[in-house]
């Protein structure tokens, strides 16, 4: 039985090409000398090599193929072997580089038998049927292999068998990272060998990464695979005699083109074409073997057969064509040009008619009338044979045209359909690929791919009610694995106090903390709505004064609350008087815009959108001194800074969403990672010294983000019943958040 043999390779170009360089090569017999020695493969990659090494193994591949089809076979050593030793000897150059690393597999496959040599770490696994468990099984080939390190290239070599069903998978060591012998064992079940290649390489390509991959996939194919595959098996024979038969083919391919249409004529042709047979069959021998000679080694074609180009009939059908374009393109220009002239005399008709210009539109009624009752007479002086042709042709043309139609129309349907199936898959690769680079730890990355693939999903269409059903189930596929790397939690907090239902008019929009009391209040508001969280009991008392109290801090000693009252002004909490009352407080500079504040070590900082600047105040007698510029970098920008917190270091929160770290009045390095969606309009920070986080609180969103101190997320939470949350207090303690929103204080636990 003839073999079948597929090779194919897979290959995924990386971003880094300094960092990674991968090299494939395959080299098919074309001469029967060749073909005895079989077929020649190399996979190599080079990790963090110069241009000079990549230069040198290509050489030396190079070396190889050619010097193994070379070589005389000898009787005491194989040719492989020989070129091998020869290459071992002058590739110290290629190993010279101390800093890149080699992983290279080079080797022959002649008939079934398979010998190789390696270098460095390539994945090579052998698929074999197993016959007990009737399912596919696999063999890590070079498991159990020492090699010798060293000033040597390739070590030893390896030889096998590859059965038929079998597949001898090679591949760069990355391809490992996310085809592990499963994955591809499936991959293998569940499609053709070209079809398994074309699949690996297309997710490799997907995941972008820095490094390539590369790889081939050698199988031998049983006749029963033939339907599946689709090849055309390569013969067994030698190519003398597969070019003998080619031409038999080729002579019986012509004889049926050229068949006598006479009988008398049969026996002079059969003599005639007895004699030019044998120099025919010579001809195309000898342009088939001059072909096989001219063909550049190392490109794979196995399904490649000389044969002898029909160029009279070839020639003929392009003059048939050529005339019809012709008298097609002839008789369209006609039939536009008619359409035209005729749309022309009807336009300028139709506008003597409706304007009755120098009073033509009785003649050009008339002379409509006049024109259909000539066509009139025209069609009924016709023969009976004539009208029936007539109108049968109108008929028939009418039934063309509507045909012509009708395949349109399905045609588009057919285009919309498979141009949705495209989409929905190039959707499911992207799905498939992120979910391959979060079993491996590189949530940026499929964060980048859920989100394409949420926005591929966008630009679907809806038009039937099985699209919508798939549709909605990728998106909530892809929202569920989003919010797993989003860290997005949806809580469902308890309703502590409706402040609406003590006061109806009650503006509350911060929130402070003293002791076990929360205090609500607002700008617009000259109340102060205080809930007591161990007896539930909640109190206002209006402060008077219009203070148009917008930010509090309260101090590690819980003993008071320090409020902003107004752009510039202060008041304070006291918890032995419970009495709220203004103090002095004044700055450096005029025209101040406090909008935030922030007690650390009994000192007050407050924050000046109007300067850019933040201020130390003293505590004094009759309230707070002027204060001292904070900052000590010129080139920090507040003009958008909305809150600020301190644990030690000073962090300051700014409309963008960005957060900038100072310490003592010096700007450093701080960025936020692993936040999606970006920070929109967020409206308070807080931490402490003592505490292991980082609280931010963003209305746009509904959500409480939680950062660590370097920047990382740690969880967002977010709920339903949220419509606008502008107060937060922490008790990191008690793992509890209080919310406030739109006059009601809320509480979670995280």
């Amino acid at each position: 039985m003839p073999d079948i043999l597929e090779i194919h390779e897979f290959f995924a170009e990386g971003q880094n090409q300094d960092r990674s360089h991968v090299l494939l090569h395959i080299t098919e017999p074309g001469t029967p000398e060749e073909f005895k020695k079989g077929y020649f493969f190399a996979v190599a990659e080079v990790n963090n090599g110069p241009i000079e090494q990549i230069e040198h193994l290509q050489k030396m591949i190079d070396d190889l193929e050619s010097g193994y089809y070379e070589t005389d076979n000898q009787t005491d050593k194989d040719p492989f072997e020989t070129v091998l030793e020869y290459v071992n000897r002058r590739g110290h150059h290629i190993l010279q580089y101390k800093n890149s690393l080699l992983h290279c597999m080079v080797g022959v496959l002649r008939g079934h038998e398979i010998s190789f040599a390696y270098h460095g770490q390539p994945e090579v696994t052998l698929f074999y049927k197993n016959q007990e468990l009737a399912e596919l099984a696999d063999m890590d080939v070079l498991a159990e292999q020492n090699q010798v390190r060293g000033d040597t290239l390739f070590s030893s070599v390896m030889q096998g068998t590859i059965n038929y069903g079998d597949y001898f998978y090679i591949a760069t060591p990355r391809v490992a990272d996310f085809f592990k012998s499963d994955r591809i064992k499936k991959i293998l079940l569940s499609r053709n060998t070209r079809q398994a290649a074309g699949h690996i390489q297309k997710v490799l390509s997907d995941l972008r990464q820095e490094s390539s991959f590369g790889g081939i996939l050698i199988h031998f194919a049983s006749k029963y695979d033939m339907p599946k595959t689709g090849r055309v098996p390569r013969s067994a024979n030698s190519a003398t005699g597969s070019l003998n038969q080619l031409a038999n083919q080729e002579q019986s391919a012509e004889e049926m083109l050229a068949a006598p249409f006479w009988g008398g004529l049969k026996k002079r042709w059969n003599k005639f074409r007895a004699n030019r047979s044998a120099d025919k069959k010579q001809k195309v021998i000898t342009k088939a073997k001059q072909d096989v000679e001219r063909r550049e080694k190392g490109k794979m074609e196995t399904n490649w057969r000389p044969h002898e180009t029909q160029t009279s009939i070839f020639n003929t059908l392009l003059v048939t064509i050529g005339k019809m374009i012709v008298i097609g393109l002839t008789g369209l220009f006609r039939l536009i040009k008619s359409i035209v002239f005729n749309a022309a005399e009807i336009t300028i008709a139709l506008v003597l008619i409706i304007s009755n210009k120098d009073n033509k539109r009785a003649d050009v009624l008339k002379t409509f009338r006049r024109w259909r009752e000539t066509k009139k007479e025209s069609f009924a002086a016709l023969p009976l044979l004539s009208k029936t042709l007539l109108i049968l042709t109108i008929v028939l043309a009418t039934v063309f045209i509507g045909s012509i139609s009708v395949y349109k129309i399905k045609e588009n349907l057919e285009a919309r359909r498979q141009a949705y199936k495209n989409q929905i898959q190039a959707v499911i690769d992207k799905k498939n690929a992120a979910e391959a680079s979060l079993v491996y730890g590189d949530e940026t990355r499929a964060l980048s791919l859920f989100q394409e693939a949420k926005q591929a999903i966008s630009n679907l269409p809806e038009s039937n009610k099985k699209q919508k059903e798939e549709i909605t189930g990728l998106n909530e596929q892809i929202a569920a694995s989003l919010m797993k790397i989003q860290k997005l939690y949806t809580v469902h907090p308890e309703i502590l106090l409706d402040i609406t239902s003590a006061n109806p008019t009650a503006q509350t929009q911060r929130l402070a903390l003293l002791g076990d009391s929360l205090f609500a209040y607002g700008p617009e508001d000259n109340n102060y709505y205080q809930y007591n969280l161990a007896e539930k009991i909640t109190e206002g008392k209006n402060y008077g004064n219009n203070l148009q109290l917008h930010a509090a801090s309260t101090p590690k000693e819980q003993d008071m609350i320090v409020f902003i009252a107004g752009d510039s002004g202060a008041a304070v909490y006291n918890k032995e008087t419970t009495l709220l009352s203004a103090k002095d407080i004044s700055y450096p500079v005029d025209n101040v815009k406090i909008i935030d504040t922030f007690v650390y070590n009994r000192k007050v900082y407050t924050l000046d959108r109007a300067n850019g600047e933040i201020f130390k105040h003293s505590q004094t007698q009759t309230g707070f001194d002027k204060g001292v510029a904070w900052l000590k970098d010129e080139g920090v920008d507040l003009k958008d800074a909305v809150s600020l917190a301190i644990d030690g270091d000073m962090f300051v929160l700014k409309q963008n969403g960005e957060i900038l770290k100072l310490v003592a009045g010096k700007k450093e390095e701080f960025a936020i990672s692993g936040l999606e969606p970006k920070l929109d309009k967020p409206l308070a920070i807080w931490t402490y010294n003592n505490l292991a986080n980082i609280y931010l609180l963003e209305p746009t969103n509904k959500r409480v983000v939680i950062l660590d101190k370097t920047g990382k997320l740690v969880g967002q939470y977010t709920a339903v019943e949220w419509q606008n949350p502008t107060g937060m207090i922490v008790d990191e303690t008690k793992k509890t958040i209080y919310i406030l929103d739109s006059n009601k204080i809320y509480k979670f636990n995280f």
